[in-house]
């Protein structure tokens, strides 16, 4: 077997789960157990007219997660549920297919006091479905809440559902969609969505892969020297561990296997990693990382990071005789890999200090906090049909990701965007009216620019003559009105 160098450090023990401090429940102990910005990974597979099609690999992210809960709930249907949405793995939007889910009650249900919810189910469930329910059945147990039902758009057209929700997170597990036809008892669809796994972790990055650091050390004392190098990790082929499907603590979460490289390939069994708790962590549920990394609090001080949209991370301290350390580690969600890892170890008698600096190169996309700049074109005006009309945006930015454009609130285009390079907005289909048309450019760092143009459109032979046209009857009484009172003016002069 490949002798290896594994990058495995020391952790910290501790047991019993704890409510994450952000999450505040009710008096009847509900919570909802997500933050924004958490994603759910199922597989999808498909069976339609006799064949199964690809499995298709989907998620749903939490839009919205501070949502008020009624307290006291005192019906399943008084819970306003969750902003979301339904993506492919690609990111692209689910669209209609994310219809399969109508037949559900709800994609997600406030945790804390699953013994509440399965008593409200047995007198709210049967209403809250979009088709009328029969052969109700409610299963609960100490891992899972779900329910089944029958139901019937037509008399030989039948519908059955199967779904389950993790006590844990409150998330859809499993659902199961099948529909059949019962005079000739052909199956004619199914659908299957299943939840990767018990607390929806998984590796965000891949066997095999490299991961490039600088090294900074300063200090001439218990063991430290100046140094600034470049080294990184490789991960073994075969260096990704599985996850397990119930994880309770921090310590639960498997080390990969790899290698310590300095910049001229040569490896290195140095410890410069050796206060981080983990070099990765698995991606997909940081809320649930929150929770493990708070439970240490028992044994270490411990603080984690403020919420940030590329970054998750955490600092401690700890003393040892007259020693003092103080670390911070943080990761970047994209990957889950380390980004930054910083040790200060000081002798608090002589105050010798010894310190390490290491940082993933190539951050500065998800650390850049300057947002996109964009041109402002004039405001247009143009008469219905004319050709050639158009607003043109030039926006600029070092990474720049997405646009999206609006016209009077009603998204009408939306891609990607190349610094320097034209988004144009082609008008010469609008009809006569006013329109607000206003661009969204966004970078990796999520900064974002908008810009704002009146167009307005006026309808053909518009302006002075237009008018009078359109007015005639009037003026022709008012001609009528100054020639009879003219009239009258000559006759009394006359007289």
């Amino acid at each position: 077997m490949k002798k290896t160098a594994t990058i495995a450090f020391v952790a910290l023990i501790v047991i019993a789960m704890i409510i994450p401090q952000s999450l505040a429940a009710t008096s009847q102990g509900l919570f909802y157990r997500m933050h924004d910005g958490d994603r759910f990974y199922f597989t999808m597979d498909v069976y339609f007219e006799g064949d199964n099609q690809p499995t298709e690999i989907i998620y749903f992210e939490i839009e919205n997660a501070s949502k008020p809960i009624p307290d006291p709930l005192t019906s399943l249907g008084d819970l306003d549920y969750l902003d979301r949405g339904a993506y492919f793995e690609n990111d692209t939007s689910m669209g209609f297919l994310s219809l399969i889910f109508i037949f559900l009650s709800e994609i997600e249900y406030p945790v804390g006091n699953w013994d509440l919810i399965n008593t409200l189910a047995a007198t709210d469930l049967e209403g809250l479905f979009l088709l009328e329910a029969r052969d109700l059945s409610i299963s609960y147990d100490d891992n899972y809440w779900g329910y089944s039902y029958k139901s019937n758009s037509t008399a030989d057209d039948e519908v059955k559902v199967w779904a389950n929700y993790s006590i844990f997170d409150g998330m859809l597990s499993y659902y199961n969609l099948e529909r059949r036809n019962t005079t000739t008892q052909e199956l004619l669809l199914v659908y299957t969505v299943s939840r990767y796994s018990y607390h929806n972790l998984r590796w965000g990055f891949n066997d095999g892969d490299r991961f490039d650091f600088r090294l900074v050390m300063t200090g001439d004392a218990m063991g430290f020297s100046d140094l600034d190098e470049l080294l990184y990790v490789k991960v073994d082929d075969d260096g990704l561990q599985l996850i397990p499907y119930l994880m309770t603590e921090f310590d639960d979460i498997p080390f990969f296997t790899g290698d310590l490289y300095w910049a001229n390939d040569t490896i290195t069994f140095d410890p410069f990693f050796s206060y981080s708790w983990r070099l990765a962590v698995p991606i997909g549920n940081w809320s649930l990382l929150d929770t493990f990394i708070e439970e240490k609090s028992s044994v270490v001080n411990v603080t984690l990071d403020d919420p940030d949209p590329w970054f998750w991370g955490y600092s401690w301290n700890d003393t040892s005789g007259e020693i003092l350390y103080e670390v911070h580690t943080d990761y970047l969600k994209v990957d889950g890999f380390l980004a930054r890892h910083t040790l200060s170890i000081t002798n608090t008698t002589s105050s010798e200090v010894g310190t390490i600096y290491i940082e993933r190169l190539n951050l500065e996309p998800y650390t850049d906090r300057t947002p996109p700049a964009i041109n402002h074109p004039s405001d247009v005006g143009f008469v219905e049909g004319t050709e050639n009309q158009n607003i043109t945006w030039i926006p600029t930015d070092d990474y720049p990701t997405t646009y999206e454009i609006s016209v009077n609130g009603t998204v009408v285009d939306s891609g990607s965007w190349t610094s320097g390079n034209s988004i144009v907005l082609e008008l010469d289909d609008f009809e006569a009216g006013v329109y607000d048309c206003t661009i969204t450019v966004y970078d990796i760092g999520s900064n974002n620019a908008i810009d704002s143009v009146v167009v307005t459109v006026t309808s053909p032979g518009g302006g002075l003559p237009d008018i009078i046209m359109d007015n005639l009857l009037y003026i022709g009484i008012g001609v009528a009105v100054v020639v009879v009172l003219g009239a009258v003016v000559v006759l009394r002069k006359r007289s």
